[in-house]
């Protein structure tokens, strides 16, 4: 009974080793020719071991070149094949780069990017995947716009709602929509306290820099007792604002209060 899957294994080695000698096929009937004149031709007994000796040198040399050539064939294939895995890191680093600059700024520069060799293209792109990470947790962060929780807005309704009824106009930074929402909710909770409440209304109002807390403006600090209210129910409560009450004079009356929503930080 034939040992079938030893006899094809056999064949399987024979094909790979003459796969990697495919070079020297053409040479072993020279070389056969060659050991067969050494032997025939010559008379002598010694000298016919001298031309045996001489083919049989000649072949072990040519296949150690052979066999040397082969291997740096194989090694510049490597060499090759390594340089095209660090041009496709280097590529999808880019990607990454490009995709970087249209986030938030990194918290810290990371390390200079190397592309020498595979190693070091791999760490490069981590440390640049790392860093995109962590610049789009800023910026999921940074998209979560000001709020107050509908628990807190109930309970400064109410707390305002004790003082009467002011007026108060309520503005924002122009065009910019997290703000104007926000602005949009205080209107909602000064009405829902019974307060004459406008807006939310677009202005610049004198603030250009970016502020998280509500802004209070009067046209004279002194007079009306709405602001203190206000900043008393912000602390209270726990509402982000600017410190004190600010003046400004493009406030029709003395009576009237304005809470201005800066673009965020």
């Amino acid at each position: 009974m034939f040992q079938t899957p030893e006899i094809l294994a056999r064949l399987n080695w024979v094909i790979e080793e003459a796969a990697q000698w495919k070079l020297a096929v053409p040479v072993v009937p020279l070389v056969a020719v060659a050991l067969a004149e050494a032997i025939v031709l010559p008379r002598r007994l010694w000298a016919k071991g001298l031309w045996v000796l001489a083919v049989t040198l000649c072949t072990v040399c040519g296949a150690a070149l052979l066999r040397g050539e082969q291997q740096r064939a194989s090694d510049s294939q490597a060499d090759s094949q390594l340089a095209a895995e660090t041009a496709a890191l280097h590529g999808l680093w880019s990607q990454w780069d490009n995709l970087s600059k249209t986030l938030p700024p990194p918290s810290a520069n990371g390390p200079a990017a190397s592309f020498d060799n595979v190693d070091d293209a791999f760490a490069s792109l981590s440390a640049k995947v790392a860093s995109v990470t962590d610049q789009v947790a800023a910026l999921k962060i940074g998209a979560v716009g000001r709020s107050i929780d509908q628990a807190t807005a109930v309970k400064f309704a109410d707390y305002l709602r004790q003082y009467g009824s002011y007026r108060v106009v309520v503005s924002c930074s122009p065009g910019d929509l997290e703000a104007y929402t926000y602005a949009n909710q205080l209107v909602d909770v000064l009405k829902t306290a019974g307060w004459d409440a406008h807006g939310p209304e677009a202005t610049a109002n004198g603030i250009e820099r970016p502020v998280m807390g509500v802004s209070v403006f009067v046209r004279d600090p002194s007079a009306p007792d709405a602001a203190k209210i206000l900043i008393d129910g912000f602390v209270q409560f726990h509402i982000a604002h600017q410190p004190g009450v600010s003046a400004d004079e493009a406030i029709p009356d003395t009576a009237t209060v304005e809470l201005f929503v800066a673009k965020k930080p």
